[in-house]
């Protein structure tokens, strides 16, 4: 047995012993799978999941720990009959509605369509009696306020019902709120509305934004203007506010390669950025990265080196069709095709 396969299966051993023998840790069940897949430990999670159904199949928690981890696999038929037994088991739970809302919404999307109405429904539903049962539950907001958001009107969708959900939010998390703001007006703020979102959200940003809605508002507005003075003000607002955090740096980097000044700067923030070995919450790809920097050498008159950027960002991302098409012009300027 090899050291990970030991560790694993002494994991399923004590989470089995916990599940038995502790009626406290019952309901850390779902917590603790959640933070062994934060790990990407999922065989330990299962293990964990599988051994509370199979010791307490009468416990809720369990179904729900369950549902997780068929989530988590993107087996949502799966994940929503498992969160249909927790909540038929303890139906008062906001966070088990939750669950059940978030499997139902997910399963929703795989099916698409016609097919996607029941479950959307269900999901919708399990959503808003998880804010039934805890107002202050703001995953269950969320979830329901995209739902609203992307909805038809056939399925229980309404723009005013997002805008409802936004009020909301805000009244309970600003970054959260900020961020609903910007996403509801995403397609119709014109310069001026993207700046004030933007200097709403700036405040936000740092170590309480755990979750990252505040930076994804002050990226996303900042990106979005149109008017080149604009953009730059608020780019360089971003980035000296947040200069250790890699999304401002990347964005900083961004603007100056489509300016083509500070490129020499642009490519040590792009370089950084691009040795993550993965992208921040809200963050550009890997693959972005290394393609603003292909940008940035052939700018610099650095064509073998922008070739070698270009190549790493398709095969980072093979179905993108800039960096492929970046790397066949190249390498014809090269003489290398």
């Amino acid at each position: 047995m090899t050291p990970k396969v030991f560790v694993r299966f002494v994991l399923s051993l004590l989470a089995m012993m916990l599940v038995v023998t502790d009626a406290d840790a019952q309901s850390s069940v779902v917590d603790s799978v959640r933070s062994l897949f934060e790990v990407d430990d999922s065989a330990s999670a299962t293990a964990l999941a599988r051994a509370a159904v199979q010791t307490r199949p009468q416990d809720a928690d369990s179904h729900c720990a369950m549902a997780v981890v068929y989530d988590m696999a993107e087996e949502q038929e799966s994940a929503v009959e498992s969160a249909e037994r927790c909540v038929e088991l303890e139906p008062n739970s906001s966070d088990n509605q939750y669950i059940l809302a978030d499997a139902s919404m997910e399963l929703a999307g795989q099916k698409g369509g016609l097919g996607a109405l029941g479950p959307a429904r269900r999901g919708k539903a399990a959503a808003e009696k998880a804010i039934e049962l805890d107002p202050d539950n703001l995953n269950a907001r969320i979830l329901l306020f995209f739902f609203h958001m992307q909805a038809p009107g056939i399925a229980g969708g309404s723009k005013k019902e997002a805008e409802r959900q936004t009020v909301e939010i805000s009244k309970r998390d600003p970054a959260m709120g900020v961020y609903t703001r910007y996403r509801l007006r995403l397609d119709k703020a014109d310069d001026d509305e993207l700046a004030a979102l933007f200097k709403a959200a700036l405040p936000q940003c740092g170590p309480t934004d755990s979750l990252s809605y505040a930076i994804a508002t002050a990226t996303g507005t900042a990106v979005r203007v149109e008017d080149d003075a604009l953009a730059e003000e608020l780019v360089g607002k971003l980035y000296a506010a947040q200069a250790e955090d890699p999304r401002a740096q990347y964005y900083r980097a961004r603007l100056w390669a489509m300016q083509g000044r500070n490129l020499e700067q642009a490519e040590q923030l792009l370089l950084g950025y691009a040795k993550l070995t993965e992208p921040p919450p809200f963050g550009a790809s890997i693959a972005g990265a290394r393609w603003r920097l292909g940008l940035v050498y052939e700018k610099q008159e650095r064509k073998q080196e922008a070739l070698e950027q270009y190549q790493l960002a398709a095969e980072l991302a093979p179905d993108w069709e800039e960096p492929r098409q970046d790397v066949e012009r190249l390498k014809k300027e090269l003489g290398q095709s």
